[in-house]
């Protein structure tokens, strides 16, 4: 009987290090990946906390027309924005900035308010109650004037490095026309 030669055993390679390089090259892609949904997260609960609070503040200055007669105007917006800034506060806002904590004023986010009526708007503060030839004051004003809150939030994003910005801006604008509304009985 012929001897039969030794059957050749399949070549290998070596291959032990290739997961070890894969794995570094995918952890810092992976990473990124994870960070931006984060950050995309925290975005969106930003950006609800920060139109919640833009509403609270045109919700209370609609709330009576009595609110913008001159002698209330400046009560009014001040209020206005305290509201808007308690409301921030509580949401947590990561970067909220307070200019006065004792009065609940703050910087981010930044305030605006405008009464508007007919297409014309004027500044909250300097309107004495006013847009244009319109009486906010009057419940009697046909169509009501409009309330106009806009507030401006400075993001910071979690890592400020490529491709992700360091920084976003949140802009929220909450109208509500002005109503006499009754408290409930």
């Amino acid at each position: 009987m012929p001897k039969r030669a030794p059957a050749a055993r399949p070549h290998r390679t070596n291959h032990s290090g290739q997961s070890v390089v894969e794995f570094a090259i995918m952890l810092p892609v992976v990473m990124l990946l994870l960070i931006a949904i984060a950050d995309f997260g925290r975005l969106y609960t930003s950006a609800v906390a920060v139109e919640s609070a833009a509403r609270e503040a045109a919700d209370f200055g609609a709330f009576q027309s009595n609110y913008w007669s001159v002698p209330n105007v400046a009560t009014t917006v001040d209020l206005m924005q305290y509201r808007a800034c308690v409301a921030a506060s509580g949401s947590h806002l990561e970067g909220y900035q307070s200019s006065d904590p004792t009065n609940h004023t703050c910087t981010n986010p930044s305030f605006t308010c405008n009464l508007e009526h007919g297409g014309l708007a004027t500044d909250c503060a300097s309107s004495g109650g006013w847009v244009d030839s319109a009486d906010c004051s009057s419940p009697a004003t046909a169509p009501p004037c409009i309330v106009h809150v806009r507030l401006d939030y400075e993001f910071r994003t979690l890592l400020g490095i490529a491709p992700l910005p360091a920084s976003l801006q949140i802009g929220r604008d909450s109208r509500f026309s002005i109503s006499d509304l009754a408290p409930p009985p």
